[in-house]
């Protein structure tokens, strides 16, 4: 059996370990590499942690999931030193009250591991599918891809529901989108990570200082959700502006260098009504974080859901 999954992010990941015992796997991603949300943009020197800073496990099967890459340390817990900053306002000590996890050296490398000796095509936007049950095929810019018996889709729903909206797919969500600014420091400041209270800045994060990172001042600023919200279709050089002269303001300096990434699906904030999607009859699936709202504990629930219908009721089928 010929499986395609488009999208290499944790739930892509996770079927393919769960499904691989069924046939050949092909993993379709349009970024440039694996891990989705869960991204670092890298130069010569230097590195950032640009999309999820971290993630938590809370349901017992993702912990156990978890488990080898802890053992293997390419997935380890971050105890960054936390501060509140704020203008005019005094510092002060945060704390977590839970396990946050962290890849290292980078977020995606122990998802690496789930996708080794498969087929994984990246820099691959697949725009269409088309064919019929047992003999589907992919359609990306210049390019078809196939035959394929089943096709999965862990992409973000919106791109899900552009690809099966002609069979049936009738799941919703709402996501929260987001900015993040990739700055360099001149300085290096005595915390790791500091909480904003600003109307602009969420967050700042040391990239440098995370587990396994290349050292340097390498800076991550998370814009708010609500300004995030409001100024999602607006001009990127001015959102860049906005978000780079609020940061400095808090830490009353200049960034020696910024480029701003915007995510339109950075967190979901209203998940649809099933944790995952499947026909039996067209050989058709989908799955991905917008099956809850805990961010990569759901992406793999939801993957882990659609992985155990299928092989339930789909190889019968066959």
């Amino acid at each position: 059996m010929n499986i395609a999954i488009i999208g290499a992010g944790l739930s892509g990941a996770t079927l393919c370990r769960n499904l691989s015992p069924l046939g050949t796997v092909t993993i379709f991603e349009k970024s440039r590499g694996i891990g989705g949300r869960m991204a670092t943009r890298q130069s010569i020197d230097a590195a950032w942690d640009h999309g999820a800073p971290c993630f938590i496990a809370r349901d017992n099967g993702f912990k156990q999931f978890l488990q080898p890459f802890l053992n293997d340390q390419t997935l380890t817990e971050w105890h960054p030193k936390m501060t509140t900053l704020g203008l005019n306002q005094k510092a002060y000590k945060r704390t977590w009250f839970e396990p946050h996890y962290v890849g290292q050296p980078t977020m995606n490398q122990w998802l690496k591991a789930l996708f080794a000796g498969h087929s994984v095509e990246t820099q691959c936007d697949i725009q269409s599918i088309y064919g019929e049950p047992g003999k589907w095929y992919l359609a990306s810019v210049g390019r078809n891809h196939g035959p394929f018996d089943w096709v999965l889709s862990s992409a973000p729903l919106a791109q899900t529901q552009v690809l099966f909206g002609g069979f049936n797919f009738d799941l919703a969500a709402r996501y929260q989108p987001g900015f993040t600014l990739l700055c360099e420091l001149a300085f290096s400041p005595s915390w790791d990570r500091a909480v904003c209270q600003d109307p602009v800045v969420a967050e700042l994060i040391l990239s440098g200082r995370r587990p396994g990172r290349h050292p340097g001042k390498t800076l991550v600023v998370h814009a708010q959700d609500q300004w995030a919200s409001e100024q999602i279709a607006s001009e990127p050089a001015m959102v860049e502006q906005t978000l780079r002269r609020a940061a400095e303001a808090l830490l009353n300096t200049d960034f020696d260098s910024a480029k701003l990434h915007r995510w339109r699906y950075a967190q979901v904030i209203e998940q649809a009504a099933s944790t995952h999607w499947l026909q039996p009859a067209l050989q058709l699936g989908a799955c991905g974080d917008w099956g809850g709202t805990q961010g990569a504990e759901s992406a793999f629930i939801s993957a882990k859901a659609l992985s155990a219908a299928l092989v339930h009721k789909g190889p019968k089928n066959q």
